[in-house]
């Protein structure tokens, strides 16, 4: 069966690139002949890039600015290594930059289903087009399957307008199934679009921690541990005082493997400070670590696929929904603190932290496989 997959956009962030890549081999594992779509955000006009170089000239001249003025333009070579991955790994369709083209591709090439997931693509804020992640562009008589698996709202909250609200439950009742990646999720879409959904994992929870060694080679160091590995999205200094307290009761040291500073985080002159780490040297961090300490999603998924003890402090603005919905399920809300300074205020028995190892999460596996493999017949 040929299946395109529309999900966010790839590149710039490692958990993105991860779950692409894990369900693409979990169906490839099935029989099937997955293509993700490479559909982006379209870029800007002259106009919109004249006034915002202008802003950014005043910014650098005053000192409130110090990274490169054409940061974007470098975004290439920034995230070589990810894209390197991605060519390797990852099959995918030709660029797509609006919801006219991905109609038109859609109409020129024949594919059996399409599915939305995972991630945050039911999330409006975050997809380039909301409709178009309830397939939209889809004919009604067109006879493709259409699958949500473990799409995601991020949080607990209905963030749709009206309008919006409207549309996409129309949308969703022409969906043959539905799944989605946390709890609230099941309740948001019966609440607000109208349709039934499952509860199931996201795709990095399907594969094994040896398909994961695999990709990392060598880089996996199995006869020592590194030290205490840090993932942070948003990085503070209430979360290197977590970090630090940590590796001091561990007598270890602290180690991370992204980029210095994040493309939000404009404080830096050097343009290598901004350059990311190969997806293989990410994973091995994890699969490395001797404790992980994070604020991401994928990063408590890796930190749970590689047997590691962890520390997850609840991201709010990105959606705690994420990590509580998981960590509920498989009996790991202890993993969870909401401010990195409990962390340290309250000294946490960091040595009392363990690896999470629960019969449940094998059982939602097979029954995640399972829906997905029933979904696609």
């Amino acid at each position: 069966m040929k299946i395109a997959i529309m999900t966010q956009p790839l590149g710039k962030n490692y958990g993105g690139i991860m779950q692409a890549y894990a369900l693409q081999k979990v169906l490839k594992d099935m029989g099937h002949s997955p293509i993700t779509i490479d559909y982006q955000t379209k870029e800007r006009g002259f106009i919109y890039k004249k006034f915002r170089l202008a802003y950014r000239l005043a910014k650098k001249a005053t000192g409130k600015r110090q990274a490169p003025i054409n940061l974007e333009s470098k975004i290439g070579y920034l995230t070589k290594h990810n894209q390197e991955f991605i060519n390797a790994n990852i099959v995918q369709s030709k660029y797509i930059n609006e919801s006219k083209k991905l109609k038109k591709h859609f109409k020129k090439n024949s594919y059996d289903a399409v599915i939305v997931g995972s991630d945050q693509t039911w999330r409006p804020k975050y997809s380039p087009n909301i409709y178009d992640f309830y397939l939209d562009f889809i004919s009604k008589d067109k006879g493709i399957k259409r699958i949500a698996y473990a799409s995601s709202f991020g949080v607990d909250d209905w963030e749709y307008s009206v309008e919006e609200t409207k549309k996409c439950s129309k949308l969703a009742k022409l969906f043959d199934a539905i799944s989605v990646r946390e709890q609230s999720g099941v309740d948001l879409c019966k609440e607000y679009l109208g349709v039934d959904s499952e509860l199931v994992l996201d795709p990095t929870l399907l594969l094994e921690k040896e398909d994961y060694l695999a990709l990392i080679g060598d880089r996996y160091k199995a006869d020592k541990s590194e030290g205490v590995f840090t993932y942070f999205l948003d990085k503070n200094e209430d979360k290197k005082k977590a970090a630090d307290y940590v590796a001091e009761e561990l007598n270890a040291h602290v180690y991370n493997c992204q980029a210095k500073h994040s493309l939000g985080d404009l404080s830096s002159e050097k343009l290598e400070d901004y350059k990311m780490p190969a997806v293989q040297d990410w994973l091995a961090s994890f699969a490395n670590a001797e404790f992980i300490l994070t604020d991401s999603f994928h990063g408590m998924v890796f930190s749970i696929v590689f047997g590691k003890p962890f520390l997850v402090i609840v991201n709010k603005e990105r959606g705690a929904a994420r990590f509580e919905s998981l960590l509920n399920k498989i009996g790991g809300l202890e993993h969870l603190v909401y401010e990195p300074l409990i962390i340290y205020k309250e000294s946490i028995a960091i040595k009392s932290v363990t690896a999470l190892e629960d019969k449940d999460l094998n059982l939602m596996k097979i029954n995640s496989l399972s829906y997905l493999e029933e979904s696609l017949k």
